[in-house]
């Protein structure tokens, strides 16, 4: 069956080139949904996945209900397995449990850290390759629900959602997951380097005011004195060294990708 990835994107340059050339080993096709960047985003999508959708996005800004909203429209006209990610984002797992049974897979997520910011990175490697430290999402629930789970799914998922399984947050987030054959690797707190930072303190150039009058977004309304202090005290402590876990994933997705 068919795999298709979505994502939606603004000034994305730094970190397009991990994401794409991860996902161009797993998924059939991509819908890249620009939010009107100005920067080399378009032109790296070009480069690494040539044969993939840009779509100018009809939203002028990131409002959590209209980009969800929009998401839904463009799933509504694909066929087969589809997942919605940010560029912050990596599937990684055992890939062979996408057979043609007809359901949704809720997604958990691995949320990485970077603990050590004098380790420079490199986007010639993989991501999981130069970044071994972060918490589970089997951790506690408190670490679960700062990056609620993701819905991989062959079956239409409408918002607001309705399933027996969980309830879908603006962001298209769920609140619970149903396998852990799967993950996301998060790496919205790593890389924190030069780029990192940049890439953090735009975003809320794009947060309308409606969606700041209730309360969404908020954690885009920053600034880098913040971003550190948050980093520094409430991420940080709570990261261990993940390595284990994170090659267990990854030699599945190897193997995988071989043959996929």
């Amino acid at each position: 069956m068919k795999k298709t990835l979505l994502c939606h994107f603004y000034n994305e340059e730094y970190m397009l080139p991990w994401f794409l050339n991860h996902h161009k080993q797993i998924f059939d096709h991509g819908v890249m949904i620009d939010y009107h960047s100005t920067d080399r985003s378009v032109e790296i999508i070009k480069e690494i996945c040539p044969t993939w959708d840009i779509v100018t996005s009809r939203n002028a800004d990131f409002q959590a209900d209209t980009i969800d909203t929009e998401v839904n429209d463009i799933e509504s006209q694909i066929d087969g397995w589809k997942i919605c990610l940010n560029v912050t984002e990596q599937l990684i797992g055992d890939y062979s449990i996408l057979d043609d049974e007809l359901q949704q897979l809720l997604v958990p997520s691995i949320f990485m850290v970077d603990c050590d910011r004098d380790k420079l990175v490199t986007q010639d490697l993989p991501l999981y390759e130069q970044k071994t430290d972060g918490f589970l999402f089997s951790d506690n629930q408190q670490n679960f629900l700062e990056r609620r789970s993701r819905s991989l799914h062959n079956v239409p998922v409408h918002y607001p959602a309705e399933s027996t399984q969980a309830c879908m947050a603006p962001g298209r987030h769920w609140n619970s997951y149903n396998t852990d054959k799967l993950v996301t690797f998060y790496y919205g707190w790593c890389p924190m380097d030069t780029g990192g930072f940049a890439r953090k303190l735009q975003i809320q150039t794009q947060i309308p005011l409606i969606d700041r009058q209730l309360n969404r977004g908020f954690h885009h309304i920053t600034n880098k004195e913040t971003l550190t202090y948050r980093l520094e005290n409430e991420f940080i402590p709570r990261a261990r060294n993940i390595s284990k876990e994170i090659e267990k994933y990854v030699n599945t997705h190897k193997n995988l990708s071989n043959i996929l």
